[in-house]
């Protein structure tokens, strides 16, 4: 790769991207994250005449260019130079000193050229690996551009099945958060409960054996799941349950991948169970020993392999109960199931408020309502 070093004008960044011949948006950026705030300061700091970090811009043909390093600051100087916001003084544009603004004010601009696609994706991933710039997703999406794994990631989480779960905030999308859900939720396909830190990157992105047929696999089997995530939200919507957090949702899919040959109106009866009782799991539940339990292994350790077979034991406990009388058993016994007692005793449920579904005695969604006076299905 080589480089060389500019001072170029405001005038001459913004006239270059106004003329289509900046790209603020590679495959391996961001979107638009700052806010308002920080863009008004560093329009002040270009008024009191401060230095601006340098700006990376890759020359990929001549006279068009990439912006590599800089985009946020760009994104900045062009909604300030388009009215969109006023300064920190409450100054807008057409009040500025324009002739400083734009002519006088001065930026060093790196420009790359002789860079291959994948040695401008490096270059991006270690300019911001070890700042605070890029959170998690970023730098993946940045290293692992152009994958079939990041490629795989990217168009399942911009899936209109998908989004439609509404599961994030429009700042969360900004940071790629959907992306980095979508990559555990692969990885729990492929591999079951992982320690996230060391699988997600190993076990799935860094797999060499990984080819286009285990892409076309692995995405029927996400959508199978997804089929029942989206007939779910039509029951209730998962935004309005605790099961749209990013631990509940990963532990609902591993529930479902595992028992993904169960009828549909069976699982459909289990998520009416986990929606009534949501709202009684919580960490401070003194009432219920499991509903407690679970919440802890939500908050403490919660991307740990561990925190997550507690969470799956939990959703198993209370979903795939075989003893049809589980309150006649002691809780001494090794063959109790003291998720489901603990969950009836909770209610103030008896034996007789179990139905069998597909094999397996789960509590009565009506006697579920009228213990908990939510009817909400």
């Amino acid at each position: 790769m080589n480089f060389s070093i500019q001072s170029w004008t405001l005038r001459k960044l913004i006239e270059t991207y106004d003329s289509g011949k900046l790209n603020l948006t590679p495959p391996y950026q961001r979107g638009d994250i700052w806010a308002t705030s920080a863009k008004r300061k560093l329009i002040d700091s270009i008024k009191l005449s401060y230095p601006l970090p340098a700006f990376f811009i890759f020359e990929n043909a001549p006279g068009i260019f990439e912006m590599v390093d800089g985009q946020q600051r760009t994104r900045a100087i062009l909604g300030y130079h388009h009215g969109l916001f006023p300064d920190e003084n409450k100054e807008m544009i057409d009040k500025t000193d324009q002739k400083f603004f734009y002519d006088t004010y001065e930026i060093a601009v790196y420009i790359l050229k002789s860079a291959t696609n994948a040695e401008i994706e490096d270059f991006y991933y270690r300019v911001n690996k070890f700042g605070t710039k890029l959170n998690r997703p970023e730098i993946l999406r940045a290293q692992y551009s152009n994958t079939l794994q990041q490629n795989l990631v990217e168009k399942l989480s911009d899936d209109v099945d998908f989004a439609s779960l509404q599961l994030f905030t429009d700042a969360s999308l900004n940071r790629l958060n959907n992306t980095d859900l979508v990559a555990e939720l692969l990885t729990l396909q492929l591999l079951g409960n992982t320690d996230k830190k060391n699988q997600v990157d190993k076990g799935f992105y860094e797999d060499e054996g990984f080819t286009e047929e285990s892409a076309r696999e692995l995405e029927e089997k996400f959508r199978e799941v997804l089929a029942h995530l989206q007939r779910f939200n039509g029951i209730y919507p998962i935004k309005k349950t605790r099961y749209k957090q990013r631990n509940d949702i990963y532990t609902l899919y591993g529930f479902i991948k595992e028992n993904i040959s169960l009828p549909p109106e069976v699982m459909d009866y289990f998520y009416k169970i986990l929606v009534l009782i949501g709202e009684d799991i919580y960490p401070s539940n003194e009432n219920c020993f499991s509903f407690r339990e679970y919440a802890d292994n939500c908050v403490s350790q919660s991307n740990s392999k561990k925190a997550r077979d507690a969470r799956s034991a939990f959703m198993n406990g209370l979903l795939l109960n075989q003893d049809l009388a589980p309150l006649d058993k002691s809780e001494d016994d090794i063959t109790a199931n003291l998720i489901i007692m603990d969950t009836l005793n909770f209610y103030k449920l008896k034996n007789d408020d179990l139905v069998n579904q597909a094999n397996y005695w789960v509590i009565n969604i009506e006697a579920l309502k009228n213990s908990t006076e939510r009817h909400l299905f």
